[in-house]
């Protein structure tokens, strides 16, 4: 019987010892700081559609899989639903989202990463008609795909309460001066 464990503790050693060979390879090695850049680079382009309103571009990048989930919304599973809260969104002529990453990890299969950070977002409240603001912070994880490309497959947002956006002041006009 002590064989026998024996026997299953020496292969168990060779199994996990082998496991980690795989994994400590450097040969396959991701270059974990390379897909940092692709994210926060696709980062940047997404806060410019953001402002540019593109909805075609700001939905491309999510899966066809892909799961939102943000303040004010339903849930929305899959692109063609996250296509639809994207369009009512961008007809609010207040609507504007900004964000950064605070940090991005990469799986060392290089297939993942997971970006997280803070964003803030105007929108009219349809209750009110008033243009209301709030900030949070986000998790996204994106999954690489067949051909390279990266997209989201999973978009989750928090945000605190919901604050009014204070009327701008009106422009003060410089009193003449006369040097004479």
């Amino acid at each position: 019987m002590t064989k026998l464990f024996a026997l299953l503790g020496a292969s168990a050693l060779i199994a996990s010892t082998s496991a980690c060979e795989k994994y400590d390879n450097k040969a396959g090695a991701t270059d974990a700081a390379a897909v940092t850049d692709v994210i926060k680079a696709d980062e940047k382009a997404w806060n410019e559609q953001f402002k540019a309103k593109d909805q075609n571009k700001l939905t491309d990048r999510y899966a066809d899989d892909a799961f939102f989930a943000g303040p004010g919304v339903e849930p929305a599973n899959g692109a063609t639903a996250i296509a639809k809260i994207y369009a009512e969104a961008l007809t609010d002529p207040a609507f504007s989202v900004s964000f950064a990453s605070d940090k991005v990890d990469v799986s060392s299969a290089g297939d993942m990463a997971v970006s997280r950070g803070h964003f803030t977002e105007n929108y009219t409240d349809p209750k009110t008609s008033k243009v209301m603001t709030h900030s949070g912070s986000y998790v996204t994880v994106y999954k690489k795909q067949a051909d390279g490309s990266w997209k989201v497959s999973d978009d989750i947002t928090s945000a605190g309460e919901a604050k009014e956006v204070p009327p701008a002041k009106p422009a003060q006009h410089a009193k003449m001066v006369s040097f004479g």
